[in-house]
């Protein structure tokens, strides 16, 4: 249980004296701090994977009288994840070497939010060997209250630690109860059916998915914090919003669970499959439809790659207690990687406009290799294989979450169930 206990400032300096003064202020602020000695000979050893919930860090230089830019760049790569939040605070008397460090956390995908230079002396009390930061805490206050919108993302993250420290709390208040508390979790969430599974990682997706919506429902109790006037005049007011470039990676947070590593034998509803299946493929794949052959043969011509996918539409309740019957039911569609795009960002499907029975999704991200990804299904393309067949010939890659499923299953039975029309001449 301690060892899932972390600090929020991390301090990288192999002269404790000089930083002494840091550590004293965030600690008497109640703030969790952690001092590692990078010293080459007598240092610490790094964390063994990186932390969670660091927000600043504050990185020396020079570590036995020497500068080496991947040593330095490797404390921060140990300590954060690629894509963090955090704060850096590098000490250095040179500030080209700040900007060797820079470069390097670029290349790793670790480009800091804000990233201060300074020197150690300018803090230096005269006449004393002892150093006084207030005024460098002060500076970066200023700064960050020119992004004032960051205020309500950090009282966001505040009410989601908070929460989860009271749904954390109601589960573990009678601590003999905690473990069937959890089974009973984990088998309403993820039905009767989840009894019989080995596979324990599956399990444990289902209780955190299960704590997740629990949390969601809970994280707006925990938001009755004043909202300045700056931000009820920029932030919230939505009368004008400039136009950005799309965010295909937070994109796909709001369209996927994201699961990275999905189990080869997991039906869920709202799962994405590759269609391998040479026979399904055949007689389902829509790229060979009359009407959109000639509308996927444009990306097809310029080399563009496009996969025969699959939608899993059966029920959440008989998927969770077994009760689909012999066969999976399931929606065709394709998906595209880095689609060929017109100038103005559309996707260069010719000048044919798709049929009104193609639900599209883009702008999503799978992977640094895979960062445009658009996914296309036709309501005119179901079908049902066996479950065995669907388990050794259709390859798992995403899913939906509960929210775009359903609103992919009413779109599906609102087409299917549209009458015909009478035309009289």
């Amino acid at each position: 249980m301690i060892n899932y206990l972390e600090p929020n400032v991390v301090i990288v300096d192999d002269v404790r004296e000089e930083i002494q003064g840091i550590y004293d202020y965030f600690s008497q602020k109640g703030i969790g701090c952690k001092v590692y000695n990078p010293d080459l000979f007598e240092g610490d050893a790094p964390p063994a994977s990186p932390l969670s919930d660091v927000s600043l860090i504050f990185l020396d230089l020079h570590y036995s009288d020497k500068f080496d830019p991947e040593l330095c760049a490797g404390w921060v790569r140990q300590i954060v994840k690629p894509k963090s939040f955090y704060i850096l605070v590098m000490w250095t008397k040179d500030k080209s070497k700040g900007e060797k460090i820079s470069e390097l956390l670029m290349t790793h995908n670790l480009v800091p939010f804000l990233t201060i230079t300074k020197s150690k002396i300018e803090f230096q009390v005269p006449n004393e060997t002892r150093y006084n930061f207030e005024t460098l805490i002060e500076d970066l206050n200023r700064q960050l209250d020119s992004t004032p919108s960051l205020e309500e993302i950090q009282i966001w993250k505040k009410s989601v630690k908070q929460s989860t420290n009271e749904i954390i709390g109601n589960l573990t208040k009678n601590p003999a109860l905690l473990v069937d508390k959890l089974k009973k979790v984990i088998i309403s969430h993820g039905g009767t059916s989840i009894k019989e599974i080995d596979d324990y990682k599956h399990k444990r997706a289902i209780l955190f998915d299960a704590l997740d919506t629990v949390l969601i429902s809970n994280t707006k109790k925990n938001i009755d914090y004043e909202i300045s006037n700056l931000n009820q005049q920029t932030l919230y007011n939505l009368q004008e919003v400039n136009n950005t470039e799309a965010d295909k990676e937070l994109n796909s947070w709001f369209h996927f669970k994201f699961n990275k590593e999905l189990p080869e034998s997991l039906i869920s509803p709202g799962l994405i499959s590759v269609n391998n299946h040479s026979l399904f493929k055949n007689l389902y794949s829509i790229q060979d439809d009359p009407k959109l052959e000639k509308i996927f043969n444009v990306q097809k011509h310029k080399g563009i790659k496009i996969e025969d996918i699959v939608l899993v539409l059966s029920r959440p309740c008989d998927i969770a207690q077994k009760k689909y019957g012999k066969n999976i039911k399931l929606l065709s569609g394709i998906i595209i990687y880095n689609a060929s795009r017109k100038i103005n960002g559309k996707i260069d499907f010719g000048n044919t406009t798709l049929p009104d029975s193609i639900k599209k999704y883009e702008h999503l991200h799978f992977s640094d290799l895979e960062n445009d990804v658009t996914i296309i299904f036709d309501f005119r393309y179901s079908f049902s294989v066996p479950e065995k067949v669907f388990k050794e010939k259709f390859k798992n890659i995403q899913v939906f979450n509960k929210e775009l499923l359903s609103e992919i299953q009413v779109e599906y039975s609102s087409y299917s169930s549209r009458l015909g029309i009478t035309q009289l001449f």
